[in-house]
């Protein structure tokens, strides 16, 4: 059984590319594994992919790490896409649009030490033993757990990583992305065409080395990122579209092909779960947002997504002051286990909506209404609820009333239903596709806040208290964090090219390179 090999390469991986602060000597184990060892089948190598993949969306193997996802992803992106509430005042800062350092510290800091570190190992050693398949899973890692980071900060240091602390535009950064995942599906097809079905098959946690599933996911990813770019650049996007779109292995299309850390490789926390379980007597609920779109909508996902209080579903706003812990009490959990519950990087209902926006921009590509409902059904096949009538229902979505504070927000809308309207204008189909991908997404914040984004749906409820000084516009949301503060102050003349890479002001309020929708 694969469970205990993995677990412990994985932690080796992790002592060796500790902080660059701490004596790395000292981190490792005289006992443990020698170098000559991690030369047997792929060890080393399988050790490094492990710990990125781990870093992706953040987890632990035999650790406790729930805390550093609090920091660097729960308490910026899982709230500002409208999936989580805090309900501890230590974290309001974030939710009232003032941002904290030490938490910018950890989303950079574990995207690097994390992912880009131990990439450097890997393709190091993949281009001395000549394995480009190899290099091409560790580039589709990269770029899946990378391009959420560029998405969040804009310029960030990776085009010459390695060589260089300079920082990279958004824009030099997303296209080394089509790069890297263009030639990661060629070499992995040619390898597939030629009997190559597995690759680290010991040490692969998403697929457990399944050639043809990477090729997928590399295939939906580039999707992805092709759709994030339409706005800043329509023919970038259209170019990309159109090379996944033509790929002869294709995309996600079953819950058994979607991309997820897989609980039956090797167990692990689930980080929302020890957040909103354990944590002070849970430090997050879900976000009001996320649940009175559900709820307005008449989506049967809500018993999936969300535990009842009194029969039905209450979320936190943002913002929040006051008695705090009434939340707690008042306000739906997470509907999710400590260890049964994966987490996802990209669900298969996601790659029907990316087909189904590009088919609404560019009607060669199909019929945006058969895949907008194609996707409906893979969403609510993937959380194994009954579709029933959602299809055809015409529910909107008007108020929000707070229960706890009394605090209202009214939601604007292109009239947004369930059911696909023929006779709506673009943003009005926009809006739907957006909508039920954003809802697919839950509860990944990185990718449902880049969405709200690029795409401004769905309207999410305003924070109750803004204290940016209008730096961040209420209506509009953080745009993206701010440069880290061990960064500004170790790596000054890397920094100011990213600034100047910004175009703006280092702070929340301005927009990364792809944010250029001129509906808002």
């Amino acid at each position: 059984m694969k469970y205990n090999k993995i677990f412990p390469v994985a932690t080796l991986a992790l002592s060796l590319l500790a902080s660059s602060c701490i004596d790395m000597e000292d981190n490792i184990n005289p006992n443990g594994v020698t170098e000559d060892m991690m030369k047997v089948d792929n060890l080393k190598t399988g050790a490094f992919i492990q710990q990125m993949q781990t870093r992706v969306i953040l987890v632990a193997l035999g650790g406790k790490l729930s805390s550093d996802y609090q920091i660097s992803r729960n308490l910026s992106h899982d709230l500002f896409a409208g999936y989580a509430g805090s309900t501890l005042g230590a974290f309001q800062t974030h939710q009232q649009y003032v941002m904290n350092d030490q938490w910018i510290n950890s989303t950079f800091n574990e995207a690097y030490t994390g992912i880009m570190m131990p990439w450097l190992e890997v393709s190091k050693l993949a281009k001395e033993q000549n394995n480009s398949e190899v290099l091409a899973i560790a580039n589709i890692v990269k770029v899946a757990g990378m391009s959420p980071i560029a998405d969040t900060f804009g310029p960030i240091p990776y085009v010459n990583y390695g060589s260089t602390t300079n920082y990279d535009s958004q824009e030099a950064v997303y296209n080394l992305f089509f790069t890297e995942l263009g030639d990661a599906i060629d070499d992995l097809t040619a390898y597939y065409v030629g009997g190559g079905t597995e690759i680290l098959p010991d040490y692969d946690l998403v697929y457990g080395g399944n050639t043809e599933s990477w090729i997928r996911f590399a295939n939906t990813l580039r999707m992805r990122l092709a759709l994030r770019v339409v706005y800043a650049n329509p023919d970038l996007a259209k170019a990309e579209v159109k090379k996944s779109m033509e790929n002869t292995i294709g995309f996600i299309e079953t819950k058994t092909q979607r991309a997820e850390l897989r609980q039956e490789l090797q167990q692990y926390e689930n980080p929302l779960y020890v957040i909103d379980y354990e944590f002070n007597e849970g430090d997050t609920r879900v976000g009001a947002s996320i649940v009175e779109i559900m709820k307005q909508l008449g989506d049967p996902r809500c018993s999936a997504y969300f535990t009842a209080v009194d029969g039905d579903y209450y979320g936190v706003p943002l913002g929040i002051t006051g008695n705090l812990s009434d939340y707690q009490t008042k306000c739906s959990h997470f509907n999710i286990t400590k260890y049964n519950t994966p987490v996802v990087w990209m669900p298969a209902a996601e790659s029907f909506f990316l087909r189904a926006e590009a088919a609404l921009r560019w009607p060669e590509f199909g019929d945006a209404q058969s895949f907008y409902e194609a996707g409906v059904k893979t969403a609510m096949e993937e959380t194994g609820v009954s579709i029933g009538e959602y299809l055809s229902s015409t529910n909107t979505i008007t108020g929000y009333s707070d229960p706890v504070s009394g605090y209202n927000y009214t939601f604007t809308t292109n009239g947004l239903t369930p059911a696909w309207d023929a006779s709506a204008n673009f943003e009005g189909k926009l809006e739907r596709i957006a909508t039920q991908k954003w809802i697919s997404l839950f509860p990944n914040g990185a990718e449902g806040w880049a969405e709200v984004r690029r795409t401004g749906y769905p309207d999410l409820i305003d924070t109750k208290t803004n204290g940016s000084g209008n730096v961040v516009k209420s209506e509009l949301g953080p745009r993206r964090l701010p440069f880290c503060l061990q960064e500004r102050q170790n790596n000054t003349a890397g920094v100011a090219l990213g600034v100047q890479a910004l175009g703006g002001a280092d702070n929340a309020g301005t927009r990364t390179w792809w944010d250029k929708n001129t509906r808002f």
